[in-house]
């Protein structure tokens, strides 16, 4: 009977030590799959494609510290309302946990099979350098990949290649951010100081401060060591009466008329436009996309 009892015991221990294995295998392998790169949920790539994808996730992460993700699905719902589907890729972005810095800078790019939608979404900063017209440049080079025979895989390559390029552009000049909904602006425009025009004004100033100097001194040299200054007679002024007189005013109203209303990524601003919306998680995104 005894013998029987510690039989059980073991059985019993050996599984929940089996149980508890189990647990910490799904805990890892839902903490990768968190984080993964390549999300290939509707098995569209090749493995030699995703590993050429990782790659270039992996440079964008180490070199511009931003985050990317690629994810195929046929899981979005059949809707003709392409608001649906820009949500759905802006809260799997989220909801999973992607992003880096404070504001979770990077993108996503969806490919979804289910309504042959292609979308870019960007988050944090990436909003401002993947401006409305850079996105539909973007979205050109993955399609150009798709019509000139290439496979779905080849078409996010160069949607990521043409990302790293922008990057490694930096912001455009004179991009800004404006509400998808509203069209109102929301941030000025971006004015980039360039390295040789920082050295110009560096010399200039420089220059202007030596002049200044000098002249000043220049003025306070009095020749001869036999000069004396009287400090007491010379030093004070008396102020009797102080009067302004206003003259006139000109004022001159110029209006500033706002920027048109667009869709999120439409390029309806040119090259420095960013369409800003919110999820419905709260997050700020831009982005834009098509059908294929």
């Amino acid at each position: 009977m005894v013998s029987a009892v510690k039989k059980s015991n073991v059985w019993i221990r050996r599984l929940g030590c089996l149980l508890l294995c189990l647990l910490l295998l799904g805990a890892g392998l839902c903490a990768l799959a968190e984080g993964a790169m390549v999300v290939d949920d509707a098995g569209l790539f090749s493995p030699s494609e995703i590993s050429s994808l990782e790659a270039i996730i992996q440079d964008i992460q180490k070199t511009y510290q931003m985050d990317a993700v690629v994810l195929t699905t046929r899981d979005t719902p059949h809707t003709s309302d392409d608001r649906v589907l820009v949500d759905y890729a802006d809260r799997y972005y989220e909801d999973h946990g992607y992003g880096l810095g404070k504001d979770r800078a990077g993108i996503l790019l969806m490919i979804d099979m289910n309504n042959r939608y292609f979308y870019l979404s960007t988050a944090g900063v990436m909003i401002d350098y993947l401006s409305d017209s850079r996105i539909e440049n973007i979205l050109d080079k993955a399609f150009e990949a798709m019509e000139d025979g290439g496979s779905y895989g080849s078409a996010a390559i160069a949607a990521l290649e043409r990302v790293r390029r922008y990057l490694r552009d930096g912001i455009a000049e004179g991009s800004f951010r404006y509400d998808a909904e509203t069209g109102e602006r929301l941030t000025g425009l971006y004015n980039r100081l360039t390295i040789t025009e920082a050295l110009v004004a560096l010399v200039a100033g420089a220059l202007v401060a030596v002049i200044l100097v000098r002249s000043i001194v220049g003025g306070y040299s009095l020749a001869g060591t036999t000069y004396h200054y009287d400090r007491a007679s010379l030093a004070s002024r008396k102020l009797d009466k102080d009067e302004e007189h206003f003259l006139r005013q000109t004022v001159n109203r110029v209006r500033t008329p706002p920027p048109s209303s667009g869709g999120g990524g439409g390029g309806s601003h040119g090259g420095g436009g960013s369409a800003v919306h919110t999820s419905s998680g709260g997050m700020s995104h831009g982005g834009g996309g098509r059908h294929f």
